[in-house]
């Protein structure tokens, strides 16, 4: 009898509805912007594919925190998912720096390269962590924007150089490589231009024109220092609850998502540029020397980011040095 009344139970238990699954989501794209309107998108495929078991609650904005507090809320559970930049990936897998170390990359080409064969190499880090990497995205390259005009980096030495204080490994490298740095977070940025206190920092273009950067740092130089890469990673804990037989399709409708991002930022850093020109941008272009001159500068072999002192093992740069020069060679 006791036999029969537990599989009478079992079975009624497996007619019960899967339990939903809301998942708590970090952004910090603007609300109501285009990428945050494809995010959007991807939440109600999400709700589509799992028919109603996984849904995606977006918090926009920056407001649930910088990606050191996403980082901690996720491990405690307090948030799912995130959309994370490079320097918040690094902050969980140091290692995956060494794809946006600067001035190395040298066209679009090659990052296509890098996110295709040697981003995946380092997923099961971030499990060993406690995340998993769902999708890398790009959104375009940085440049040096300033109040003078900089074309070698002698001239940058000769300037007050803001460097985001949440990037202190890159703070301490600059600094090794004879900068005048003045660590800031990124709402520091205009009022230290408006003060004086900095005279030139990185961003890409639409960073400099959303946040009205340009308007005091007008001078822009034509040189992709690094590519502006991020992932969205969900807490290995809340990725193990979704159903399997959902996962592969949640992943492809991310990977479109992220495709969506790229082509969005394409065009609105046109319109940025066109916008920042026609108020005063001049954007001087690199000589033909100037090149070799900022790569030596960084020191042989990255020496000031990657070993014992850096972010970056040197085992991991030999073999992301050799996978990237055996592409270059082909």
């Amino acid at each position: 009898m006791k036999k029969w009344i537990l599989i009478s139970l079992m079975g009624a238990f497996c007619l019960l509805p899967l339990t939903g699954i809301t998942l708590k989501f970090a952004s910090p794209l603007p609300e109501g912007s285009e990428w945050d309107l494809a995010l959007r998108q991807m939440a109600n495929e999400w709700a589509e594919i799992t028919n109603g078991t996984v849904r995606v609650r977006i918090y926009p904005g920056g407001i649930a925190g910088e990606q050191t507090d996403i980082i901690r809320k996720m491990r405690i559970g307090q948030l799912d998912m995130a959309v994370l930049t490079s320097i918040g990936l690094s902050a969980i897998v140091p290692d995956s720096f060494v794809m946006t170390m600067p001035l190395y990359l040298q066209s679009e080409e090659e990052l296509d390269f890098v996110l295709k064969e040697i981003a995946p190499t380092f997923d099961s880090a971030f499990e060993e962590k406690g995340f998993n990497m769902l999708g890398w995205s790009k959104s375009g390259w940085v440049n040096f924007f300033s109040t003078q005009k900089i074309l070698y980096p002698r001239d940058l030495k000769m300037l007050k150089f803001s460097v985001s204080s949440d990037e202190p490994e890159m703070v301490s490298a600059f600094k090794k490589m004879g900068f005048n740095v003045i660590p800031l977070d990124m709402n520091g940025i205009l009022m230290g231009l408006q003060s004086g206190m900095v005279q030139t920092f990185y961003a890409s273009p639409m960073a400099s024109a959303s946040f009205q950067w340009f308007g005091i740092a007008n001078q822009m130089l034509d040189l992709n220092i690094a590519p502006v890469l991020g992932g969205v990673i969900i807490s290995s804990r809340t990725w193990n609850r979704i159903p399997a037989v959902y996962r592969e399709d949640l992943r492809n409708s991310l990977k479109k998502m992220t495709s969506t991002f790229y082509q969005k930022t394409k065009n609105l850093e046109k319109r940025a540029m066109d916008v920042m020109k026609a108020n005063g941008l001049i954007v001087n272009q690199l000589p033909t020397d100037a090149l070799e001159a900022w790569q030596a500068v960084l020191g042989p072999n990255y020496s000031n980011l990657v070993g014992d002192q850096g972010l970056i093992s040197r085992e991991v740069f030999e073999s992301y040095d050799a996978r990237v020069r055996e592409y270059r060679n082909r």
